[in-house]
């Protein structure tokens, strides 16, 4: 009986290739023609990756409760996922082959885990670091097209570390609110301004399970000392990149394969005095001068 029963079942998944095969044929119907490449692929090179190191029960299970954890250190303001995305070098390669641009243009790079949308609004020159501890900071530039055009009504997103190698995610945030963190619109000149403090070199999450892949693998967890921009404007196509302390020690180590020599930039030491928007400062400062040239949307 057993035996006859089987026999009628029209598909028989009691081997490694009519499993695959299978699989295949079922999301071979997928309507989208995008997302039908996407699965196949997918399927393709996830069972591939199965057979050839032969995975055993006992990792994927383990492989799933550890996905499952990863999921529970996600909230607004701190995406697990993209920091094993960001780790595995993964999202610096989709950046890359998904970012064509003139070679004068800014490089993009990857966002990172901590990005919010609705961030504070700032005017210009405001001071965004919101009592973050740390050297004060002046950062300013324009914000130009591939002609050399200022960009105006560009919504700048800024976001960074303070001393501590924190972002305001980690820091008690529902209770603080957001701190180095702010939107800024460009007026008709495509310049910008702000306050802030000098960002550091800091080790991804050390409590998450990110962390725990990266101790057992590679060993590097630190990033070099950056500041995060998101930069829309109408007619150019978004920008989200960093700028790194040239003086960083991680520079060459970035946990995250991030850095861009074209994105490195000297964040200069500046005695007691005046700084760059007249204000007088009784203590040592930073300042920072960058352009950022955009990109015409793709077509």
């Amino acid at each position: 009986m057993s035996n006859s029963t089987s026999k009628s079942i029209e598909n028989n998944y009691d081997a490694l290739e009519l499993i695959t095969e299978e699989v295949l044929k079922r999301y071979g119907d997928t309507p989208n023609p995008r997302l039908r490449e996407l699965m196949l692929s997918l399927i393709k090179h996830i069972h591939g990756f199965a057979k050839e190191v032969k995975l055993t029960a006992e990792e994927w299970a383990f492989t799933m409760s550890f996905l499952e954890e990863t999921g529970k250190w996600c909230s607004p303001g701190r995406n697990e996922f993209m920091i094993f995305s960001d780790a595995l070098g993964l999202s610096m390669l989709t950046i890359t082959q998904d970012y064509p641009r003139p070679a004068h243009a800014t490089e993009p790079t990857l966002v990172g885990p901590f990005l919010m949308e609705d961030a504070p609004q700032f005017p210009m020159g405001a001071n965004i670091s919101g009592g973050a501890a740390g050297t004060p900071m002046h950062a300013q530039g324009q914000v130009l097209d591939i002609h050399g055009k200022p960009v105006a009504n560009a919504v700048i997103d800024v976001w960074h570390s303070d001393d501590r190698g924190l972002y305001d995610v980690q820091d008690d945030f529902e209770e603080k609110g957001a701190w180095a963190r702010a939107a800024l619109t460009t007026g008709a000149d495509g310049r910008y301004s702000f306050w802030s403090v000098l960002p550091v070199d800091y080790p991804v999450p050390q409590d998450g399970t990110a962390i725990q892949m990266l101790k057992a693998t590679t060993g590097r967890s630190w990033r070099p000392a950056h500041l995060h921009f998101r930069i829309q404007a109408p007619g150019q196509r978004p920008l989200v990149t960093h700028i790194f302390d040239k003086n960083s020690k991680n520079l060459d180590g970035d946990a995250v394969f991030g850095v861009r020599p074209s994105l490195i930039a000297d964040f200069v030491h500046q005695a007691p005095g005046k700084a760059p928007d007249g204000q007088t400062m009784t203590r040592d400062f930073y300042t920072l001068d960058y352009n950022f040239v955009m990109t015409d949307p793709i077509k």
